[in-house]
């Protein structure tokens, strides 16, 4: 965003308050020294990266083997789906001490340089990459960096890594997870390993990159010297579950936007008016580096987890508006396995809990194949820039055109519980300069609607409805 230092701080203060008032939660406050990264530039990502949908595989969950390659088998289905990028959650052996539930959680890690035997072998794994590769696809791993289960090797060969009480013994990241142990990257040791352990997944194996849970917790100059190593070797994806605006100048390609996530269930219940995503979008330029990549979702394996599935949580109804949202809003969509079903479980941590795949609600899945396949085929969603379309009714109704050159896609989504006629006053002088007529396709039925200069879209909007053209 441009203008003075000053006049940007009275703009954040502004907007800070405004969603103080709102109430509305958040993972991680942000802090005010994040303003001056605004003018900032974000680093730059590949364009496999720019253009990516995210499909998150759970393995235990995902299939009833639980296996590398009863995924393997899947994947020219996922390809099919409009998938480019798989993340798997981790993949390495779980400890056993302290260990939670029965099979312990992924996020407990006893060997960085092994797989757990649960999904097979480093060669099935290997396969499974290879899989992917050819079905022009990219495969990143979940990197839990900030601890490791109580029983690793490391824990074992260089305790003097860890983290330690005033007593000096070993203590958690905190009192919630008492199944790890805290790492400690103030010992250069420490860091040494990790980024050579990193770059060995990435070197030898041929891996695309990582998910870098609670990136956070761990100092933001690692990070930075792990990327500068990792791009030596080949373009990568390196993505923060975190919201820290300074992620994105040297180390991360994409960061959690937590906010919309947390937005959702207000919008779609009536408590915050369809403008109050204008007040997000606004906070992500003053907070983040210019064309910093947030990751959008609706749902994730934590709020899965320990929140409610997408359906649930939303309603049918609610998770396809929802789904509208997130893959044509600015950003990178994450869709976590069993979502295209839609799966209505809670997939635990710790346990094997399988998804249902046999019963299918078609439209779902078409869903999701249609806003992937609107990614690919139009820059305007997954590069453009976010023009905001003034309706007869913007308490309920969100709209706006998503541009790039001469690509333009427009959308209209309905937050309310009711049937709406809404007037689109679409500025065609602006966004077709010198057309005295335009035709609008809409992905999902075909349905074409031509508007001339002068005149307003009537929009027939049905509750928790939405709609997505393609503009010629």
């Amino acid at each position: 965003m441009s203008g003075t230092p000053i006049f940007r701080l009275l703009c954040l203060i502004i907007m800070t308050a405004s969603i103080a008032a709102a109430g509305r939660s958040t993972n991680k406050p942000y802090r005010m020294d994040s303003l001056s990264y605004a003018d900032k530039p974000a680093l730059r990502s590949a364009d496999w990266v720019k253009d990516g949908v995210i499909y998150c595989v759970y393995l235990r969950s995902f299939s009833k083997e639980g296996t590398f390659a009863a995924l393997e088998a899947r994947i020219p289905e996922l390809k099919a789906l409009g998938v480019t990028i798989i993340w798997l959650m981790p993949i390495h052996p779980v400890g056993l001490k302290n260990r939670k539930g029965t099979l312990g959680s992924p996020y407990s890690v006893r060997d960085y340089y092994d797989t757990n035997p649960e999904f097979g072998t480093m060669v099935d794994f290997q396969s499974l990459l290879n899989t992917v590769h050819q079905n022009g696809m990219k495969l990143v791993i979940d990197l839990v960096a900030d601890h490791t289960s109580w029983d690793s090797k490391l824990i074992k060969a260089h305790p003097e890594w860890y983290k330690k009480d005033a007593a000096g013994k070993i203590i958690s990241p905190n009192n919630d997870w008492t199944d790890v142990a805290a790492l400690d990257y103030s010992k250069p040791g420490l860091r040494t390993y990790m980024i050579d352990m990193m770059e060995w997944w990435v070197r030898e194996t041929g891996i695309d990159g990582f998910r870098c849970d609670v990136a956070e917790m761990v100092p933001t100059d690692f990070w930075e010297e792990a990327r500068v190593r990792l791009d030596a070797v080949k373009d990568v994806l390196m993505l923060s579950e975190g919201s820290a605006p300074e992620h994105h100048l040297k180390a991360f390609d994409i960061t959690y936007s937590w906010d919309v996530y947390d937005a959702l269930l207000p919008l779609l219940k009536g408590k915050r008016p369809a403008s109050y995503i204008d007040e997000m979008i606004r906070k992500d330029s003053l907070l983040y580096p210019s064309g910093s990549i947030r990751l959008r979702f609706n749902t994730n394996h934590d709020k899965n987890a320990w929140d409610a599935p997408a359906v649930v949580k939303f309603g049918e109804e609610g998770l396809k508006l929802s789904a509208v949202l997130v893959n044509t809003i600015a950003g990178i969509p994450l869709l976590y396995n069993g979502e295209e079903v839609p799966n209505a479980k809670k997939l635990s941590l710790f346990e094997k809990v399988e998804i249902d795949w046999d019963k299918p609600i078609a439209d779902i899945k078409n869903l999701y194949s249609t806003l992937f396949s609107l990614r690919k085929n139009h820059k305007a969603i997954s590069r453009g820039k976010l023009l905001r379309v003034p309706t007869t009714d913007d308490a309920d109704i969100y709209a706006f055109f998503r541009t790039n050159a001469n690509d333009r896609v427009l959308v209209a989504l309905n937050f309310s519980d009711t049937a709406l006629k809404a007037a689109l006053e679409i500025p065609l002088e602006k966004i077709f300069p010198g057309k005295s007529q335009i035709k609008m396709t809409d992905v999902f039925t075909g349905k074409v609607i031509t508007i001339d200069r002068g005149k307003v879209a009537d929009l027939e909007m049905e509750p928790k409805g939405y709609r997505v053209f393609e503009m010629k």
